[in-house]
């Protein structure tokens, strides 16, 4: 479980211009919007399909909170290889333009869901995690690229898992808001 956590934290990392999405969480990102019935009305526990923003390239890795002003203009993010696979490495290149400054005290916040079940619910201090991506606080303005490889286990159990990361600066504004979703086939 931890293990799905970094991975999804070294994912927004990298993802999002050294805040992707990959750390923690299995490089697993949704797009789907699942939902829990409460009586009459639909709580939702993902984003919107309206609030979403596909990002270029051909990963499973959605924008969300696309309405909402982000810190990080996301350009593009390549996987390799699509859809991830037990027991291989997992590749990606993020391509993306940060318009301000991101300093210690940023943090992400990651939820992984199997199914409808949570794993994790966890924030994480961004800055210790980029170092996975190799990068450092202050991570400057401007434009980056960040490449990544990350081993999945092969003991990941199938099934369809969902993945959430929001970044967030030190001051409380939205860095970034990553969504996937990865199913792992049986054996």
């Amino acid at each position: 479980m931890v293990a799905f956590g970094r991975l999804a934290v070294l994912g927004l990392a990298a993802s999002a211009e050294a805040l992707s999405l990959i750390p923690s969480l299995n490089n697993i990102f949704g797009s789907n919007v699942p939902s829990v019935v409460d009586g009459p009305k639909i709580i939702h526990t993902f984003p919107s399909n309206d609030d979403e923003r596909p990002i270029p390239g051909n990963s499973p890795i959605i924008q969300c909170d696309a309405q909402t002003p982000q810190l990080l203009d996301l350009q593009k993010v390549v996987i390799d290889p699509n859809p991830p696979a037990k027991g291989q490495n997992l590749t990606f290149v993020a391509e993306g333009v940060l318009k301000q400054a991101v300093t210690d005290g940023a943090y992400v916040e990651v939820d992984v869901r199997y199914g409808f079940i949570r794993l994790i619910h966890q924030t994480y201090d961004l800055c210790d995690e980029v170092h996975n991506v190799d990068l450092e606080c202050p991570i400057k303005k401007g434009a980056q690229t960040i490449s990544k490889s990350v081993a999945i286990p092969e003991e990941v159990p199938p099934g369809k898992y969902l993945v959430v990361a929001r970044a967030y600066s030190k001051e409380d504004v939205l860095i970034t808001c990553l969504t996937a979703s990865v199913e792992f086939p049986p054996n």
